[in-house]
């Protein structure tokens, strides 16, 4: 078959590896014909090129810039042009494919004018990964507060939601969220498709060596947390809890990453004076796996003030390097990826975000308690293999496609 998946992010270096990456490589595992458009910053200084990566049809469109240090008019501006960039882009260079399927994803691939354009020009069904629901998640954390710009930006939602055939979920509370707060969505349209992780090729992590590499002890018990830095994390509260445990010399707290709000954490930790917690920029995606297999914990932090189920998709690099995670959770999204990860996965330890004095209970038991450390790392890697194996997100697909076809 053929597919067209629509990326915003897809690693530049072939032999790299991300989520959409692992997607797609899947498919080309499995011997179809996979195409990926996805976007180019203009900040980058490469035109738009298509080239054939690893088996797979690969178009890079120059758009203007929309991550990182840009102007929030810059990104406005971007998103309001490259949609159809990447129609006009796509049409001119694969006008000629007969493609069985459009697969997009939010927020920033799911655009109305991109997926009906490309259905009116290859008449194929549209399905679209559900990472996020936006502007209600951007109206949580208080970043739209006029009911007309959010009344504006739901309208739009609705367009965009409407322009698919398939939706998938990634996880069950998410999607009946869905189908109890868009009701102009059939039910039957809505499909569990869990976040994936393609299988780790257990290489072997010397823990010394790579410790010593980032300035951190044999005996340090050290918990991450790997990702983007905004208000939707709410790090303060992880903040907070390196602060409640400061005399465990040996918790080492480790943020490895970029955004927006990590001056406000630095500020918060020269403030308190916290000498455990460390901060490391960018880093290599294999150097980042080696650096997040030698910790003890991976941690996931979400703001309270959701109202929206989330997962988080750190987990994944958590999970599948039989790292433990310690979720500092909405209420919300506790009865859903917290279930998932405590109840059925064993895999972590979870707590309310905003309760300080339970959080900092349930990582000393992780510290101290050495067999159900030792079991939750277990379950992390096997179950999590299980649960989340790209293979699985494969077999969902193509099960979809061959049942329209058969129908």
């Amino acid at each position: 078959m053929n597919i067209l998946f629509l990326f915003v992010l897809y690693p530049e270096d072939p032999n790299s590896s991300h989520l959409t990456k692992d997607l797609s490589d899947e498919f080309v595992q499995n011997r179809e014909n996979v195409y990926v458009a996805t976007i180019r910053e203009k900040k980058l200084g490469l035109k738009t090129t298509l080239s054939k990566e690893n088996g797979a049809n690969i178009l890079r469109v120059q758009t203007g810039n929309m991550f990182n240090d840009v102007s929030k008019v810059e990104k406005l501006v971007s998103m309001m042009t490259m949609n159809q960039k990447l129609l006009n882009e796509i049409k001119l260079h694969w006008s000629d494919v007969k493609f069985d399927l459009i697969v997009g994803t939010t927020p920033y691939m799911a655009n109305a004018t991109l997926i009906e354009g490309l259905k009116k020009e290859f008449s194929c069904p549209s399905f679209l990964i559900l990472w996020d629901l936006f502007p209600q998640n951007a109206k949580d954390l208080g970043l739209i507060k006029n009911r007309f710009i959010f009344n504006f930006f739901k309208r739009q939602e609705i367009k965009n939601l409407k322009s698919f055939d398939y939706i998938g979920c990634m996880s069950k509370g998410n999607q009946l969220y869905v189908e109890e707060n868009y009701s102009f969505i059939d039910k039957s349209k809505l499909i569990l498709f869990p976040l994936w992780s393609k299988e780790n090729q257990k290489k072997l992590i010397n823990k010394k060596e790579v410790r010593e590499k980032y300035g951190f002890g044999e005996d340090d018990f050290i918990l991450v947390f790997g990702g983007n830095m905004g208000k939707p994390q709410a790090l303060e509260n992880i903040i907070e809890l390196a602060n409640e445990v400061k005399e465990y010399r040996k918790l080492k707290f480790l943020f490895v990453g970029q955004g927006t709000e990590v001056k406000k954490i630095k500020d918060k930790v020269y403030y308190l004076e916290l000498e455990n917690v460390i901060f490391k920029d960018f880093i290599p995606r294999e150097d980042y796996e080696q650096l997040i297999g030698s910790c003890n914990i991976g941690l996931v932090s979400l703001s309270q003030k959701f109202t929206i189920p989330n997962f988080p998709s750190k987990s994944m690099d958590y999970l599948k390097l039989g790292v433990p995670i310690l979720a500092l959770l909405d209420d919300v999204s506790i009865q859903d990826y917290g279930v998932l990860l405590e109840k059925e996965l064993g895999a972590g330890i979870v707590c309310s975000s905003g309760d300080k004095t339970t959080c900092k209970e349930r990582l000393l038991q992780l510290y101290k308690d050495t067999e159900t450390y030792d079991l939750l790392s277990i379950n992390a890697r096997e179950r999590g293999k299980m649960y989340f194996n790209v293979k699985n997100n494969y077999n969902i697909i193509s099960h979809l496609l061959s049942e329209k076809i058969n129908s």
